[in-house]
């Protein structure tokens, strides 16, 4: 998977059929992902970390880094200032890369919703970037996610102009307050990069 353009790995990662599928392709991604990625996916990171400390304050806050793939969120959360790192990914091979950052509190290899998922603690800040898209997560995922963050909570992630549609059920729902809107133009279909307040 090295020297292939965005659109190619976009519509290849985004074409599994099924999580089996979707962890299988990520682990043979998992050594050459962030030389992939580089030029494009670069600043997304940085700008999500940046979007929830201008929300959330307090450092020593549990932070839920869903889909950490490589890690490089946990990266730029910790250069923020964050201590209390907490992800989950699906992949194994991911996992290891981003255990290699050694910014992270600890990391679980589970799914959103699944048995061990529904143990962890309830963070006060989730970001998740690149998770909702075609064949990875959807409506259902981001119900759970606001349903397992704090009272007052801050949710950060990313999704495509044409996946937005997908979730806007969820985000219409009272509960859910946006705070903060901006377009990345990294793909021909912009992604957007939201935070919302999730009250319940």
């Amino acid at each position: 998977m090295s020297e292939i353009e965005p659109t190619e790995w976009l519509n290849w990662i985004c074409s599994s059929q099924n999580l089996d599928e979707l962890r299988d392709n990520y682990d043979q991604w998992s050594d050459t992902y962030e030389a992939d990625i580089s030029g494009v996916w670069e600043p997304v990171p940085r700008f999500a970390a940046l979007m929830l400390a201008e929300y959330l304050d307090n450092k020593q806050d549990t932070i839920l880094d869903v889909g950490v793939g490589t890690g490089l969120v946990g990266v730029a959360l910790a250069a923020l200032g964050f201590e209390r790192i907490v992800g989950i990914d699906l992949s194994p091979g991911m996992l290891a890369q981003a255990t290699s950052k050694g910014v992270y509190s600890s990391l679980f290899c589970c799914s959103i919703g699944d048995g061990v998922f529904r143990k962890l603690e309830s963070p006060s800040g989730i970001i998740a970037t690149g998770v909702f898209a075609e064949n990875h997560a959807g409506q259902a995922e981001l119900r759970i996610l606001q349903e397992s963050i704090r009272a007052g909570g801050v949710l950060v992630f990313t999704a495509r102009q044409n996946f937005l549609p997908k979730l806007q059920e969820v985000l219409e729902q009272p509960e859910c307050t946006l705070l903060d809107s901006k377009v990345l133009p990294i793909y021909d279909d912009p992604m957007y990069l939201l935070a919302y307040k999730v009250d319940h």
